[in-house]
């Protein structure tokens, strides 16, 4: 009897990434990369550079799918083992997205970088994407971002910049989800991390809310505080919400409370939605719970309000008559705006850690660097030495005599910086490192 031959098991193709992020929000885009599903072996590594206000439940969700270190950014730029991982993915603003570029850029087995934004670009697009160019891999959210960066580098150097469509859907599918007609008479309104930003507008608010829980007394309107009174987080709010709830109303209707668990579970058992926030908008139709655009604030690019135009769900919540009659009347979002936004099946995280795969197996390009973009142009004072410091760590004396004789021509009067330059002036390796001991200094 011919023995049955044992197939041997296909190895997964593996990845090993790096995802570098110093805020909250830039945190709850890695948890959704980390989330997403893929048929490859990836292996998650998340650098939190250490700042105030970081959520210690966001960092204990994160520990369970992914390896968390605590490092600042002129550490992270010194460290050797950067070089071991695929590619890394910054989540960070302005010039600390030039920082890592400037620092890898040297290396001669450097990882691929990728970068992409924390959700719905609200402005300042322009600005951002051109912080981004010359990384191997830009992550946009779907067709609008889409459109606008292929406007911005059309006829320039970067015409050929390479980008991935995540996607707006940060949540994986949720099979046990009680369908909306079923669930208790609920509406959730999500405070925004800049909107209600002033008192008054705060206070407007709460006293619309309350109305409508007045006109709606089968209803329950819960308001989520973004952080609960006494905790931190990367924003400051001036006022919390409790305050101006207490403040504004005295004693509210019994049918609206503040409730501060997390926002998954109450979009999950509730009917509707209504907030500003794209984050949790889109949150919410991940959960099954419809959501409304709140329009009694205006169309106020800081809030964000633009971006829900052609949604077909503003709504005022002044003008609704009551809860059961926007529960019996609101359509679902139009499905092209959906679309365009890039919150569709077509788009998702898993599409970027295919296109490093690929890109793994090609050669590695040169990062691009061409003047008259705010992530190309001169250097500041601190990215000079950032990067001097980068290539004092990987041995490139050249780049690191060049960008300290820029930063000690940027500030004569600058000790330490002349220190430095001297050092690496050194051709004596045994004095250069001596002299390197001597003029060390921890850059934050």
């Amino acid at each position: 009897m011919t023995p049955t031959p044992v197939r041997p098991t296909p190895i997964r193709p593996t990845l090993k990434l790096l995802l570098i992020a110093d805020s909250d929000s830039q945190l709850l885009a890695c948890e959704a990369l980390c989330s997403a599903p893929t048929e490859l072996d990836v292996h998650w590594t998340i650098n939190v550079i250490p700042r105030d206000g970081t959520p210690k439940a966001l960092l204990e969700r994160l520990a369970q799918r992914a390896t968390l270190h605590h490092q600042s950014l002129a550490g992270l730029l010194r460290d050797r083992h950067l070089v071991r991982f695929d590619a890394i993915g910054v989540f960070l603003t302005g010039s600390k997205l030039n920082d890592i570029r400037l620092a890898l850029q040297r290396a001669p087995q450097r990882p691929l970088l990728f970068c992409g934004f924390n959700g719905v670009v609200l402005d300042h697009f322009i600005e951002g994407v051109s912080w981004r160019l010359g990384y191997d891999l830009i992550c946009l959210s779907g067709p609008r971002d889409q459109d606008a960066l292929d406007q911005l580098v059309a006829g320039t150097p970067f015409e050929q910049q390479r980008s991935v469509l995540t996607g707006l859907r940060r949540n994986p599918p949720t099979p046990d989800l009680v369908p909306a007609a079923q669930r208790p008479r609920r509406l959730v309104f999500a405070e925004q991390v800049i909107m209600p930003a002033t008192d008054t507008e705060r206070a407007r608010l709460v006293r619309l809310l309350s109305d409508l829980a007045n006109r709606s007394p089968n209803w329950e309107v819960l308001i989520k505080p973004r952080i609960a009174p006494g905790d931190a987080t990367f924003h400051d709010v001036g006022t919390h919400i409790s305050t101006t709830l207490d403040q504004t109303l005295g004693v509210p209707p019994t049918n609206l409370r503040l409730d501060y668990r997390p926002l998954p579970v109450l979009l999950k058992q509730a009917r509707l939605l209504a907030t500003l926030s794209s984050t949790a908008f889109f949150d919410a139709l991940d959960f099954g719970c419809r959501a409304i655009a709140i329009s009694d604030l205006g169309l106020q690019p800081d809030y964000g309000g633009h971006v829900y135009a052609g949604s077909g769900v503003w709504r005022s919540l002044e003008a609704i008559s009551s809860l059961d009659a926007l529960d019996a009347d609101l359509p679902s979002p139009d499905p092209r705006w959906l679309e365009w936004m890039g919150y569709s099946q077509r788009f998702s995280p898993s599409a970027l850690l295919q296109a490093l795969h690929e890109q793994k197996q090609q050669p590695l390009r040169p990062l691009i660097a061409s003047l008259g973009y705010p992530g190309n142009a001169q250097s500041s004072f601190n990215q000079l030495r950032l990067g001097a410091e980068a290539a004092i760590a990987s041995g490139d004396w050249n780049s690191a005599r060049e960008l300290l004789c820029q930063a000690a021509l940027m500030r004569p009067q600058h000790r330490g910086v002349a220190r430095r330059h001297w050092a690496v002036l050194q051709r004596n390796p045994l004095l250069r490192q001596l002299a390197l001991l001597i003029s060390y200094r921890d850059l934050k």
